[in-house]
């Protein structure tokens, strides 16, 4: 936050030359000093609700543990922007070949075959259900 001495360097000047009226100088401080004051309580008030947001984000996410030979499903991010109603969102079941310890999963298909790269295991939701059909 920047000092009042550069915000308003009219007042330092007319006092350190002398050629001001010491009750209008001193009102004009007094109002300089509330808004320090406010600008500090909207400061605060802001960090107040950042904190309050992240609580209830941290609150609501899901976390899933996930193993290895999991059956998974895979989110399809392309539907992130153009929600549809009728329109799948997961992709087809994969198997869990791997787990890194940043969170990032290598997939495969039901027939073994590797998925091209690794995804982020927040993309993923259980599979539930037999991975064979």
């Amino acid at each position: 936050m920047m000092p009042m001495e550069y915000i308003m360097p009219i007042i330092c000047i007319a006092a350190f030359i002398g050629m001001v009226d010491h009750r209008a100088l001193e009102e004009r401080l007094t109002q300089l000093m509330e808004l320090e004051e406010d600008r500090f309580l909207a400061g605060f008030h802001k960090q107040l609700q950042k904190e309050r947001e992240k609580s209830w984000h941290d609150q609501h996410i899901k976390l899933h543990m996930f193993k290895v030979n999991d059956s998974v499903l895979l989110y399809d991010s392309k539907f992130a922007m153009f929600v549809g109603r009728f329109q799948m969102h997961w992709l087809r079941p994969y198997i869990i070949k791997e787990i890194t310890n940043g969170g990032a999963v290598q997939l495969a298909n039901l027939n073994g075959e590797p998925f091209s790269r690794r995804v982020n295991g927040s993309r993923l939701k259980p599979y539930i259900g037999d991975p064979a059909q």
